[in-house]
């Protein structure tokens, strides 16, 4: 009788010792949720109210298009920057490329989840070349064209500023001023919010689970 009362303590003491181990287990793998002022804090800026997109159409690697549609049902971060731009999107996608690899450490899920990279230079930028510049940061990134009316368009839907080239002179100084922030879009396929630069891993990694693992 007296055993019997001690291996019933003991499996108690057991099953009390793993429920603890697996509330600490849980509390450090689960992305701890942010408020707005924190996000904000962290480099992330959260709409109040998402913004809706209208419908739009671009092309990616063997003549596969991407539209509004593409966005439906899945968290996308999306770039606007060229292949050959000398400084500001190389650094910004590695960092994008990064953030994915975190992720995968962790066994974030993922198939929800998706990052694009529109080009602002379609003068140049053909579908095949711009995913191919895309997928040289992670096999995952998708890189897209549209032409220079629907780039606009987007564009400026997200608050990504751009201008028209200057075909009088045939340079592509315009270039120099796009907005370098993330977009974040959500599964509505509504303009949610926007990651400002500087862009560090840790921040990136700290923001984006916090808003989609709800």
């Amino acid at each position: 009788m007296k055993s019997n009362r001690i291996r019933l303590n003991l499996i108690l003491i057991f099953v009390f010792i793993a429920i603890v181990m697996f509330l600490f287990v849980n509390k450090l793998t689960t992305p701890r949720t942010l408020d707005k002022n924190e996000l904000l804090i962290n480099g992330l800026f959260m709409f109040d109210q998402p913004k809706e997109i209208s419908d739009f159409s671009f092309l990616t690697s063997n003549e596969v298009t991407f539209t509004k549609a593409s966005l439906q049902g899945k968290w996308t971060l999306m770039y606007f920057g060229f292949a050959n731009c000398p400084e500001e999107c190389p650094v910004t996608m590695y960092e994008m490329s990064k953030l994915l690899g975190v992720l995968k450490d962790k066994n974030y899920p993922l198939e929800d989840k998706q990052w694009v990279l529109v080009t602002i230079d379609p003068e140049r930028d053909t579908a095949e070349s711009i995913d191919k510049y895309a997928k040289g940061f992670a096999e995952e990134f998708i890189g897209v064209r549209g032409s220079r009316p629907m780039l606009l368009n987007l564009a400026t839907q997200l608050a990504v500023n751009n201008v028209m080239p200057s075909h009088k002179h045939m340079d592509h100084s315009h270039l120099d001023n796009h907005v370098n922030n993330i977009i974040l879009i959500n599964p509505d396929a509504e303009f949610a919010g926007f990651f400002r630069p500087p862009f560090t891993t840790p921040r990136l990694s700290l923001t984006y689970q916090s808003v989609t693992s709800n």
